[in-house]
């Protein structure tokens, strides 16, 4: 039985419209997984999201939850980026490599190869999803600081920002564990952030207004965090 269901998986990946029902697949073992795990996902505000496709989705990242919560909430025709380590985890490293746009981020080659595709993925209709702090927010700030990228492919392509805000998965999965506590993780869309017209120049002006909400609505909502913080 697991030869053949490793056949099949196989079969698919030979045909881009296979992605679509990996992706599927992906999702419904988010659903799973949070399910029995005894973990409730509401999402608020999702119509923002699925109005404004294809978009650059950005997120907060601060759990080892967040892999699943991405897959969970998002459209079917989102393309996530992300470390090319995630190959390596057993069993979910091949579907990883089969529906994300994997990076090196110490090869400037493999950096330039990512940044493509993922130009050719909006052009096909995409979205993507990004983390833009870069790696997983351990500190005591509701986010870190965040990279240009994903601001600079949303002027580069002229498509909306939409932000997704994770609030309450550290206190369920800490950044630096994998235990898995019940309790619920409010799913809140902001947006859209609109670049029509923006050019190059516009990138930090977009990425502070971005940031500062996102930052404001997790220090206020999150309990992980004190509410009296202000975006630093």
């Amino acid at each position: 039985m697991s030869s053949t269901l490793i056949s099949s998986l196989l079969l698919l990946v030979l045909s881009k419209k296979a992605q679509k029902p990996l992706i599927g697949l992906y999702k419904f073992w988010a659903a799973v997984f949070f399910t029995a795990a005894f973990v409730r996902i509401r999402m608020e505000n999702r119509k923002i999201v699925k109005e404004n496709n294809p978009a650059i989705i950005v997120a907060n990242h601060g759990s080892n939850l967040d892999m699943f919560l991405g897959a969970y909430a998002l459209p079917l025709n989102t393309k996530p980026l992300a470390k090319v380590q995630l190959k390596k985890i057993p069993l979910l490293g091949f579907l990883f490599s089969t529906v994300c746009v994997l990076i090196d981020r110490s090869s400037r080659e493999s950096r330039e190869k990512g940044s493509r595709r993922l130009k050719q993925e909006m052009k096909n209709g995409n979205s993507i999803f990004i983390y833009p702090e870069g790696t997983r927010n351990k500190g005591n700030e509701p986010i870190n600081a965040f990279f240009d990228g994903a601001f600079r492919f949303a002027i580069e392509g002229q498509v909306p920002i939409v932000a997704m805000c994770s609030i309450g998965a550290r206190h369920i999965t800490p950044s630096d564990g994998y235990a898995v506590r019940p309790g619920t993780i409010r799913i809140v869309f902001l947006g859209p952030y609109i670049t029509e017209g923006l050019t190059p120049h516009d990138v930090q002006g977009l990425k502070e207004r971005v940031r500062n909400d996102m930052y404001a609505l997790i220090a206020r909502e999150d309990p992980m965090f004190s509410a009296s913080k202000l975006p630093a």
